[in-house]
């Protein structure tokens, strides 16, 4: 049950008039918003470690009061505290037992990726030596980091590196390691070590969430509806942060390139993202409908239609749009106009024409087998929702 659907308020956060509150607050104040973002984030922590607070020291209480017992009154507050340690250990198994799934995709080696491989291992030294768990490949267009709780307390993680084939397949090698040395980057905690790790706990909280609600156990599905109000407003009440993070990311991809690259880099990847899924996706989907049986291949034939399709007048429009959002726009990454700004630029440079792609020049005679096996399962996917 969702219970947003029965709290129309928690709409008012998603509002673009309240999200822009709390820019303005943090543009303003940046101590108080930062302080703020600390406050809630410590909510989340506080209220999973309340569980096995109540379940460890209440006893000593319990057995005071026992000890002292002389009224009623006293007994009862004796057998509060056992049906209060009782839920104390019945939530804290609860969040103990908790599953947070890791991130699926196709796994990179050494032996099949060395090229990737090596690219990565160079921005992690480049970095500081930062550890990344898990490294897959998956069908969308991302490059990401999730931190998956290995237990029910979001201290203890496993860093899996996503990398979308659609950004290899459209992406030349240049602004394909600026884009990964932006997402490396930001594991690292040696520029905002704070800021840093409210950005990481929104996803965590996110799992939380949906763990708890998918989970059997009854107590941890009531979880769920702490989590289910908490996980928006987290993420809405801290979206100024996460965006400043997400400029701070690109911090890290300057470090790779020059500036003039970096803006470059930006401005394409926002118009292949919009050319993608604006056009590119909702005609691949339009034609498996009207055929019954898709089998048009989107992954072999995306680097080719991204050659064509974006043209310079397709840039131009796109950039123009982009330009006009505006600077505090509600989205986890900041408006373009935001990002050049970052860089120092006030405009935005027209980026360079797509030739090699990443794929080509990262997964070499690998590319052929994995957008086989990313087209038959798209296949297979689109024809079981027909």
């Amino acid at each position: 049950m969702e219970l947003s659907r029965y709290l129309p308020f928690m709409n008012k956060w998603t509002n673009p008039l309240k999200a822009a509150f709390f820019f303005k607050l943090n543009e303003k104040f940046p101590r108080v918003g930062f302080a703020i973002g600390i406050f809630i984030a410590s909510i989340g922590i506080l209220f999973l470690l309340m569980f096995p607070f109540l379940a460890l020291t209440l006893p000593f209480n319990l057995y005071d009061t026992v000890i002292h017992a002389q009224e009623l009154k006293d007994w009862i507050d004796a057998v509060i505290q056992i049906i209060l340690i009782g839920l104390g250990g019945a939530f804290s198994w609860a969040i103990y037992k908790l599953k947070f799934p890791l991130p699926s995709g196709l796994d990179i080696t050494k032996e099949k990726f060395p090229h990737l491989l090596k690219l990565i291992e160079e921005l992690q030294s480049e970095f500081g030596n930062l550890r990344i768990d898990r490294i897959i490949i998956r069908d969308k267009y991302e490059i990401s980091v999730i931190k998956t709780p290995r237990s029910g307390m979001p201290f203890l993680n496993t860093s899996t590196l996503i990398i979308g084939l659609p950004v290899l397949q459209t992406m030349s090698p240049l602004y394909f390691r600026a884009l990964l040395a932006r997402r490396i980057g930001q594991l690292s905690t040696q520029h905002t070590p704070v800021s840093t790790r409210l950005y990481f706990l929104n996803n965590i909280w996110v799992q939380f969430k949906s763990s708890s609600k998918h989970s059997k156990n009854k107590f941890a599905k009531a979880l769920s509806y702490f989590f289910q109000l908490y996980s928006p407003l987290y993420q809405n009440i801290l979206m100024p942060l996460m965006q400043e993070e997400e400029l701070e990311a690109d911090s890290y991809g300057m470090d790779l390139i020059n500036h003039t690259d970096m803006n470059e880099c930006i401005v394409y990847e926002e118009v292949v993202n919009q050319f993608l899924e604006n056009k590119f996706w909702p005609k691949i989907y339009h034609m498996a409908k009207r055929s019954k049986t898709p089998e048009f291949t989107p992954y072999a034939q995306i680097t080719k239609v991204v050659k064509a399709g974006i043209t310079d007048s397709e840039i131009s429009e796109t950039i123009q749009a982009a330009l006009k959002v505006e600077m505090h726009n509600p989205a986890p990454l900041p408006s373009l106009i935001k990002r050049l700004n970052h860089l120092g630029h006030a405009k935005p440079l027209p980026p360079k024409r797509l030739s090699k792609t990443a794929a080509d020049y990262y997964l070499g005679s690998s590319l052929g087998k994995i957008i086989q096996l990313f087209d038959k399962r798209w296949v297979a996917k689109i024809k079981g929702k027909l």
